[in-house]
């Protein structure tokens, strides 16, 4: 426990409501976006303050798995609640990276890969993620099972650093935290509509009511998301990026006593979409929307999850069970030679499947008193399979061919952890903290390749992993607006099994760790108008997992040959500078570089990448949002917002030769909104800003993915 009084949650607002992304580059959204853009910038520059102050609502976290005012938590960390993504049109966890300092996701080939970065550190090719990722309480393991649908959400946490003390393995970057909306003893609903220049159509709807008054409620959210596609394949003439996605999550809360909570949430999701719109970098950089490719990729999703979780009150402690079971499947392919040339031919398709349990039990003490303390345990297993098939043809360019290469790829993981973390009150002013965790994870994998155009390869082993998982911290608050924390902590990701590029003198690797150095400043002031944050900080990584080149062999692997540091600043303000206004601002320096990572270039030309910058960490981003509303009537209220997003430049590769510009995204919303309806109209990109989400090059020269150019929507929405 902090020393501050925790404030208890805000009840939901009465006009939430989801809404969807949309992007245009069209003539038509030019002519829409720019005048949209233009009228938000009039309401702002005719609209004078009002008299009437307001103030910054109190935002409630389990960012430290317990409830608490977002202010007080002595972690870098931000939120976004269900308000704040309706009001932004936040619809997609890529886009919430464009307004948080310091986080970074791409996502190349459709769904299947969420690639989540925060201060430099992210995944490699196909390896574990680095961002812890949990959903209700509920650990996903997989990159692929990121890119959900951002339908019936309470808020979105993003706690930056390690925070392998409370979390465990794979949290060594940070915390995404998703927490969903629980039904209560009212009944209420909402529908919306949404359609953009991009020929992307959303329809949602939810709607929660009680069962039994005062005990058993029950919430119901669908959405199904349709695309004919955008982008234009010359080769034949067809559309591609087309998307048929359905989405449903229903829950049930149970309150059988005043000290007893259960809440039930079983999810289902079915998505078909094409995938890896990829092509030659210099191609596309002059086409974004177009592409030429001679086999048509698919990215097919199906999963279906269940969370169960239990909170019983005692006198002086809390006891929270969380139960969570996930099944995954994917099927997908790519044309990964990204062109229609005979020269060289690479067609890829994979069958996967992963499902995992896990439990987590916690208590926590609620008594008041100058120590406060958290003890936890945890277990999971999860099975991973994956059958691949690569179609290759390189008689073009003088290396044979066709070639038929195929995997079977079977992978077993497990652990269990123990942890705890005590909060002593020295002085009613200082706080210290120490947490510690003792993870133990198995890795087991069955490997085979049977590989016409190289040798083949069988693995099959296991592998375990102990670490003990620190954290001290200490909090200083200045009165009730105001704290300074520093900590040191560690985070780790397991090894295991390399399955892309597997070795069979090589196949394993060990884990890698980090050490976080923080120091923070957190106030609310003028009458809780204002409220920032600020941290500086410095990760060491030690043994990072990287891709290496075994010139003996000629072979990429996956191994423990690099270390890196990544060390930066980054801050957030909220304020609101009279009644109806709010301005947002946020930005990040990072400079996050390999300190030694030898066998660095994939094709044999160069011996290390020391000094080089890591991949897909922007130096510096800057974000600005002004909002205001305007009642109209005592019905209606006049909505408008633009945001405005700086991307500094980063590299895509560990060479730093493959290099993307830095960047703006304005965004701009206007609408009205009523007791019973909303209705917007919005342009994202309004600059039409041409940039790639994904480059590579394996061979034969720069490969390319175009992220979505300008786009024109409207969103309508019903609730009651």
């Amino acid at each position: 426990m902090r020393v501050t009084p925790l404030t208890p949650e805000q009840p939901r607002p009465s006009n939430k409501t989801k809404s969807m992304p949309m992007q245009t580059s069209d003539k038509t959204g030019m002519k829409i976006g720019w005048p949209l853009l233009g009228l938000c910038l009039f309401h702002f520059a005719s609209s004078g303050y009002a008299s009437e102050q307001d103030v910054l609502d109190v935002i409630t976290v389990t960012a430290d798995k317990r409830s608490e005012n977002m202010m007080y938590v002595p972690s870098s960390l931000s939120v976004k609640t269900d308000l704040d993504l309706k009001d932004a049109e936040i619809t997609t966890i890529s886009e919430l990276a464009q307004h948080t300092p310091n986080l970074h996701i791409f996502t190349w080939g459709g769904s299947r890969e969420s690639n989540i970065f925060i201060r430099g550190i992210g995944p490699g090719l196909f390896t574990d993620p680095t961002v812890g990722f949990y959903v209700d309480g509920v650990n996903y393991t997989n990159n692929g099972m990121f890119d959900l649908d951002l339908i019936d959400i309470e808020r979105i946490e993003v706690l930056r650093g390690p925070q392998g003390t409370l979390y465990g393995g794979n949290s060594l970057a940070g915390i995404i935290n998703v927490v969903t909306n629980k039904p209560d003893n009212f009944t209420e609903g909402r529908a919306s509509l949404s359609a953009d220049s991009l020929n992307e159509r959303k329809l949602s709807a939810t709607v929660y009511t009680p069962i039994v008054e005062d005990r058993l409620f029950a919430g119901l959210s669908v959405a199904g998301v349709q695309s004919d596609g955008h982008i234009e394949n010359i080769f034949d003439g067809s559309d591609y990026g087309k998307k048929d996605d359905f989405f449903a999550r229903t829950t049930l809360r149970w309150l059988p006593s005043d000290s007893i909570e259960v809440n039930l949430a079983v999810d289902y999701q079915r998505l078909r979409d094409d995938s890896y719109a990829l092509g030659l970098a210099d191609f596309i950089k002059n086409n974004p929307e177009k592409i030429n490719n001679d086999f048509k990729g698919k990215d097919n999703r199906d999963s279906i999850g269940a969370s169960l979780s239990l909170t019983k009150n005692y006198d002086t402690i809390d006891f929270t069970s969380i139960t969570g079971w996930r099944d995954w499947e994917n099927n997908s392919s790519a044309d990964q030679d990204a062109n229609s040339s005979a020269l060289f031919v690479f067609h890829s398709s994979s069958d996967e499947k992963q499902t995992q349990l896990s439990q987590e039990f916690r208590w926590a003490s609620t008594s008041p008193s100058d120590l406060q303390w958290l003890a936890g345990l945890y277990a999971y297993a999860s099975d991973y399979k994956v059958r691949g098939r690569n179609d290759l043809d390189y008689t073009g360019i003088g290396y044979g061919g066709p070639y038929v290469d195929r995997s079977n790829v079977k992978k077993t993981n497990s652990g269990y952890a123990a942890f705890g973390q005590l909060d002593y009150n020295i002085t009613p002013a200082l706080v210290i903290t120490g947490g510690l965790r003792l993870d133990r994870e198995k890795r087991k994998a069955d490997i085979k390749f049977n590989n016409q155009s190289t040798s083949n390869v069988s693995i099959a082993g296991t592998k375990d992993f102990d670490i003990w998982l620190p954290k001290i911290g200490v909090t200083y608050t200045f009165g009730d607006s105001s704290m300074v924390y520093s900590s040191v902590s560690r985070g780790y990701r397991a090894g295991g099994f390399d399955h892309l590029y597997p070795s069979q003198n090589d196949p394993a690797y060990d884990e890698e760790t980090t050490t976080n150095y923080e120091l923070g400043y957190k106030t609310t002031q003028l009458d809780n108008k204002l409220d920032l944050s600020a941290a500086i900080f410095l990760i060491d990584i030690k043994d990072q997992q990287v891709q290496q080149l075994v010139k003996a062999t000629n072979q990429v692997l996956t191994d423990n040959a690099g270390r890196g540091r990544s060390q930066g600043l980054e801050f957030e303000a909220r304020y609101i500078p009279a009644n109806n206004w709010l301005i947002e601002l946020g930005g990040s320096i990072t400079h996050a570089e390999y300190r030694k990572y030898d066998n660095c270039d994939l094709l044999g030309s160069t011996k290390n990448c020391n000094g080089k910058k890591m991949v897909n960490t922007p130096n510096f981003t800057a974000n600005l949002a002004v909002q205001h509303r305007i009642p109209l009537t005592d019905d209606w209220d006049l909505f408008s917002r633009i945001d405005a997003t700086h991307i500094g430049e980063y590299y895509f590769n560990s060479l730093n030769t493959l290099k993307q510009e830095p960047y703006q995204l304005i965004n701009a919303k206007v609408g009205l909104e009523a007791s019973s309806w909303d209705a917007y109209l919005w342009v994202k990109n309004a600059l039409d800003e041409h940039y790639s989400t994904v480059q590579y090059d394996f061979g034969t020269g720069p490969t390319a993915e175009a992220a979505d150019p300008l786009s024109v929507g409207i969103t309508l929405t019903s609730h009651f």
